[in-house]
């Protein structure tokens, strides 16, 4: 499912937090990891393309290499040696750069942190990890810096479990088929969550959903949910369903509530967005997760 991870660098601390979820990924998978830094290089209005090869690249990608070799060198665990391949590039703009190796280099999984040196400080619209998310040919994990109230670090906790918000949608059929294979990869349970949203209606319109009409409501989506569940891999058939009522970024956040919970999402389902924004609800959600989300535009359905 996983061979090849691609993990973009600026050696933020949320780009740390990125590279210890890629460094778990590729250990427990086999993956070649592919450690990318990209110096962004403005080019004017009359230059095209990206910035010429010049013997500063040469500097760029030394100086890169030996201080992911330093930070690797000073963990417990990395992937040897054939497994390891180092890239810094100078470029006009890095999503693109980023987009264009993961094309070129068959790619399967991007990990990235959603607010590096750029000092991104509001919604992911218009950042390096917004524009990576919507035009990456594979999913992409991405993490914020959260610092830890116990230790001040911004280490990671380990994945305890992995959630897939389903609006049963194909593109969330495909995502909670990935969700399924990765708590096998992870070991950890797998949450299915789907939020029903009750709209307030006008007195006008002469209806409002009673509480009756509601608890039906909730019931059909479960037995459903079920369903979906149940269509897994026997080795995600022990996975709980949660239904809720209410806003759909608050449902699912809550059901990923511990630092560890890996949030796995398709970023298009049944609102059909057709702008250059991810949706309402999956830019929410990866503006305010406190764990990893691994979300994309379509998931891998091969294991």
């Amino acid at each position: 499912m996983i061979e090849h991870v691609l993990c973009a660098r600026d050696f933020s601390p949320s780009s740390e937090r990125a590279l210890s979820y890629a460094l778990e990924i590729v250990e427990r998978t086999g993956a070649t990891l592919h450690l990318m830094h990209v110096e962004e290089i403005p080019l004017g209005p009359f230059v095209q393309g990206d910035p010429s090869p010049t013997p500063d690249d040469q500097v760029l990608q030394r100086r890169f290499e030996e201080r992911c070799r330093e930070d690797l060198a000073a963990l417990p665990s990395t992937p040897d040696e054939d497994r390891l391949t180092f890239v810094a590039i100078r470029s006009g703009a890095a999503a693109p750069a980023l987009v264009r190796y993961a094309k070129e280099h068959e790619v399967d999984l991007v990990a990235m942190g959603t607010q590096g040196r750029r000092g991104v400080e509001r919604a992911l619209s218009g950042s390096v990890a917004e524009e990576v998310l919507r035009t990456a040919p594979c999913p992409v994990l991405t993490t914020r810096a959260i610092q830890r109230e116990d230790t001040g670090s911004h280490d990671p906790d380990p994945i305890d479990q992995v959630v897939a918000p389903v609006d049963f949608s194909e593109p969330s059929r495909a995502a909670l088929q990935y969700a399924a294979r990765l708590s096998s990869i992870y070991e950890v349970p797998l949450t299915l969550i789907h939020a029903v949203h009750v709209p307030k209606l006008p007195p006008a319109y002469g209806f409002e959903f009673s509480a009756a009409s509601q608890q039906d409501l909730v019931e059909r989506v479960q037995s459903e949910l079920e369903a979906w569940r149940e269509d897994l891999a026997p080795e995600a058939n022990d996975g709980s369903c949660v239904v809720k009522t209410g806003n759909p970024v608050s449902s699912i956040l809550d059901a990923a509530s511990t630092p560890g919970g890996l949030l796995v999402m398709a970023t298009r389902g049944l609102t059909g967005v057709k702008r250059t924004m991810l949706g309402s609800v999956a830019e929410g959600v990866l503006r305010q997760a406190t764990g990893p989300v691994l979300s994309g535009r379509s998931f891998p359905t091969s294991s």
